[in-house]
């Protein structure tokens, strides 16, 4: 039996990946900041609603697209002043999407990438 990759992996970078997904915005994380990221990157409808359930059910949509492995990559700046518990809905967001593409037999992995000492809080 091969074992399956863990749907979230966090690497600590001394430069993130220039196509991974900013999460931050001007030095800071929070929920505001990573819808707005999310909604630039993956194109969301102008009717968005601005609110993790929305993002969740947009971003569904681009998993049932998906053909082949696939990894989206994040990162988060040096030095940010991180709203953990935001960040940690994001976190449950993203392990809830690579549940779903695993039961319909694909394969999504979130990498986020950050630098040693990345969070403030």
């Amino acid at each position: 039996m091969t074992e399956k990759p863990a749907p979230i992996i966090w690497q600590h970078n001394a430069q993130p990946d220039p196509q991974a997904i900013p999460l931050d915005e001007n030095g800071c994380l929070n929920k505001a900041s990573i819808l707005r990221r999310l909604k630039a990157a993956f194109q969301f409808p102008d009717y968005f609603g601005e609110n993790w359930d929305a993002a969740y059910d947009v971003l569904l949509d681009h998993v049932d697209q998906l053909e082949a492995e696939t990894v989206w990559r994040f990162s988060i700046g040096r030095d940010t002043k991180v709203n953990e518990p935001e960040l940690a809905v994001w976190v449950q967001l993203m392990t809830d999407l690579c549940a779903y593409a695993d039961a319909q037999g694909l394969t999504l992995q979130v990498l986020i990438q950050q630098p040693a000492a990345t969070f403030k809080t």
